[in-house]
């Protein structure tokens, strides 16, 4: 039997290239973005920028995005079929996942699996996390708020 260590693979070539790049590459400075939402009260006074963020003419391989809330503010509590992830950046506040409630702070991040309920309230000082979904478009993505489904 012989053993190959990554010293011995220099000049081989790779048989797992993947396809071509989807999308070309690019930067952004979020403070650009300009904010959204915080009018619909179905969502609640969370407001958010969408950084990466495909359509039907040049699809993404995932969405990511910041959320920001005033103090005490609030994304009400809602369903979507697709999972998510938060990732603390400014401010502390509770994410309350099907009934059990993890805190968010700088530095913490939180799984929301597929069709979990889930709603986020902002601290005192508010809050600031980012966001994203394993989606092509932010579009694409339906949210169901559980006042309005009963």
């Amino acid at each position: 039997m012989t053993t190959q260590t990554a010293y011995d693979t220099v000049g081989l070539i790779a048989d797992n290239i993947p396809a071509e790049p989807s999308s070309t590459a690019f930067s952004l400075d979020a403070a650009n973005v300009p904010l959204e939402g915080g009018t619909d009260p179905a969502y609640g006074t969370v407001r958010w920028r969408t950084l990466i963020n495909g359509n039907s003419d040049a699809p993404k391989e995932f969405v990511l995005g910041i959320a920001e809330f005033d103090p005490h503010g609030m994304l009400h509590p809602h369903r979507h079929d697709a999972a998510e992830f938060y990732f603390g950046l400014e401010g502390r506040g509770t994410v309350t996942i099907d009934g059990i409630p993890h805190e968010i702070a700088p530095g913490v991040a939180i799984y929301v699996p597929a069709n979990a309920e889930h709603g986020t309230v902002a601290g005192p000082e508010g809050l600031r996390f980012s966001y994203g979904f394993a989606e092509s478009s932010f579009a694409d993505i339906t949210y169901r708020f559980s006042a309005q489904t009963g």
